[in-house]
């Protein structure tokens, strides 16, 4: 199998909607520059819409179809097809969030003979299917050893300051105030820019 990496592979399947948008024309959007698709893959976001839309329409879903046929199936090692088809067998089988129609329709196709056309059908369903972001994921970047490095962090500037007026001999109440304020500012200002910065990768 070539494309056997993570991001290669995602990329390698995209390609059979992305391709035929931009064969008809319409500007293709690169996923791996604005970091799409680390989202995608880490379940924190969907498929780009114009993917999700382009597969409903017939022409590009036969497209799709003929892409499986002629690209991923021959990507595919025969020799780990049973296993493959069994795989897939269990993940319909226990996904419990499939209607019993479309838990049917997946199995007829499984067990069809056409391997490639049950993957590209799968495809399509799974890049349209509605899905929550992972926020379970995102929710791991808020961790506590760093929330209690920011207040450390903070309570050391504030402490230094009271040693260095130890030390210099002069004890400043406006500058004991300063250096409260200060210390829980930043603590804020920390917490405040790590969670922009987790909603932006959600």
């Amino acid at each position: 199998m070539k494309h056997s990496e993570k991001s290669d592979a995602a990329m390698f399947l995209l390609n059979s909607v992305s391709s035929q948008i931009a064969d008809n024309g319409e500007k293709k959007k690169d996923i791996t520059k604005d970091g799409t698709l680390k989202k995608i893959l880490r379940g924190v976001a969907q498929v780009p819409e114009e993917i999700r839309l382009a597969t409903a329409k017939p022409k590009i879903a036969e497209g799709v179809a003929h892409y499986f046929r002629t690209e991923v199936a021959q990507d595919l090692n025969p020799n780990l097809r049973d296993e493959a088809v069994e795989s897939f067998n269990a993940l319909i089988e226990t996904d419990m969030t499939l209607s019993d129609t479309r838990r049917e329709k997946l199995m007829n196709l499984l067990n069809g003979d056409d391997f490639a056309f049950f993957l590209a059908e799968t495809f399509i369903y799974a890049i349209n299917r509605p899905s929550k972001p992972n926020l379970e994921d995102g929710h791991q970047k808020i961790s506590i050893p760093l929330l209690i490095f920011t207040l450390i962090y903070g309570v050391a500037i504030y402490v230094s300051t009271l040693l260095t007026m130890v030390v210099m001999g002069e004890f400043s109440q406006p500058l004991m105030a300063f250096a409260f304020f200060f210390s829980i500012g930043l603590f804020v200002f920390l917490i405040g820019f790590y969670f922009f910065l987790w909603r932006r990768d959600i």
